[in-house]
């Protein structure tokens, strides 16, 4: 039987059992070309929109809040559901319904019929998401759960990198131009996501999980899931999340103000992405040292990058701020992603991940929504209202997360910190009878 160990102090984890090893390949393998899929259509749908369904700027936005809105309005119920039906059906349903909203991309040129689509693409991805994150962490222990967060997350940058190479191959093919040039990606990315989603309904095999004892509420209370660490690791990650709505939305234009060329323009959005492929180094570095100082520390320096934005008036500068933002990011999630899991009540990971994917959707959302018109009114300096709000939500969390990092401190041994009263668990499905009971 596997130990369950913290990493509160830097001991040296332990290898990974086989069969957990090729479930997370294989749940890896299969987000590597759902992102692959997303990243082939983000460049084009928009210029789509533009140039072949005569969207105006306004309709752009709308469409692309749509998915924001779908994420964030099913995150939740879909992470609970998963608790109660299991993560598998979540994930194999979401992957078939993200592949289904892309493929309807084929079938309009109506701007307003994109709308329904893309919240269709963002319920699709409500499904997964929690499911996911769930799953991985309940075929991994605490030993190894930061190196399998860093492989998924570099799996999905890795996909989002290779996406548009597939796309512009794609687009060329087709004759560079016209309705059918733009459908090719689509209905390629479709086939790609329904290829995901069959490898996933023949080979992904549900975790064990111990029946809930008798008497056991179906649904947890809020107020029993959202403990204070879960809510400060949610306010820490949200806060930063709102500089990536804003980065999404006014980064390619602020450059382009700054007479950028498109070259500079697309070379920051690799050197951002890039250093997201050594996520997996993240999550090693985590599962040896302070998941809380890793966490805490990453989004520090990804705010301060956002506040030197508006100073630096050379596009070049970017070229270095950028890889250093990506790369506070990769030592930041996985960290973020395992501590997250360590705090949280086993039975109801679902839920508190759907909770936390809610609160990042909607403070994305916040950026996509503002950043514009704070771009209008202030310029560049609106990445510095992002990078506020970022080191905003450090120093409300800072308190709770100090807390805790004492108690993983104490618990330097090698015995797992607990947010409830101990009792011995060797993986995140197996718990005692008596917690549950209590909850």
């Amino acid at each position: 039987m596997m130990r369950h160990e913290s990493r509160g102090g830097g001991q040296r984890a332990e290898a990974m059992p086989p069969a957990a090893r090729r479930q997370l390949a294989l749940v890896c393998g299969t987000d590597f070309l759902v992102w692959l899929a997303s990243g082939a259509i983000y460049p084009y749908l928009p210029v789509f929109l533009r140039e072949e369904a005569h969207a105006s700027v306004t309709m752009l936005g709308v469409i692309a809040g749509a998915y924001f809105l779908g994420v964030f309005a099913f995150s939740a119920p879909a992470g609970r559901l998963s608790d109660r039906i299991g993560r598998k059906p979540m994930m194999v349903l979401g992957t078939v319904l993200f592949a289904v909203s892309t493929l309807l991309f084929v079938t309009a040129t109506d701007p307003w019929w994109f709308i329904a689509f893309r919240v269709l693409e963002g319920i699709g991805a409500a499904a997964v998401v929690p499911a996911a994150q769930a799953f991985v962490a309940e075929i991994t222990t605490d030993a190894h759960r930061s190196r399998a967060y860093g492989w998924l997350t570099t799996a999905q940058y890795g996909g989002l990198i290779a996406g548009p190479a597939l796309a512009w191959l794609l687009y060329a093919l087709e004759g560079g131009q016209g309705v059918w040039a733009f459908r090719a990606v689509f209905l390629c990315a479709a086939l790609v996501t329904l290829a995901a989603a069959l490898l996933l309904a023949v080979f992904l095999r549900e975790p064990a999980r111990e029946c809930e004892p008798h008497g056991a509420p179906e649904r947890a209370p809020w107020q029993a899931l959202l403990s204070r660490p879960v809510v400060a690791i949610i306010v820490v990650v949200a806060t930063a999340q709102y500089a990536m709505g804003a980065f999404e939305v006014v980064w390619s234009i602020y450059l382009r103000d700054l007479d950028a060329s498109m070259r500079t323009v697309g070379l920051t959005w690799v050197l951002f992405s890039a250093p997201l492929l050594f996520s997996f180094v993240g999550g090693r570095i985590a599962d040896r040292s302070d998941r809380v100082v890793l966490m805490v520390g990453g989004f520090a320096v990804q705010a301060v990058c956002w506040l030197l934005v508006p100073v630096a008036h050379d596009p070049t500068i970017f070229l270095v701020v950028l890889p250093v933002d990506g790369l506070a990011f990769a030592l930041a999630f996985p960290a973020k992603q395992a501590l997250l899991v360590q705090v949280s009540r086993r039975r109801w990971l679902g839920a508190i991940q759907g909770a936390e994917q809610t609160a990042m959707q909607l403070a994305a959302f916040a950026g996509t929504v503002t950043a514009p018109f704070l771009y209008t009114w202030i310029g560049g300096a609106c990445f510095a209202v992002a990078g506020g709000v970022g080191l905003a939500g450090l120093v409300v969390a800072g308190p709770t997360l100090h807390r805790e990092w004492v108690r993983i401190r104490a618990a330097g041994s090698g015995r797992s910190p607990r947010l409830w009263p101990a009792e011995p668990t060797d993986a995140v499905g197996t718990l005692s009878a008596g917690r549950d009971a209590a909850e």
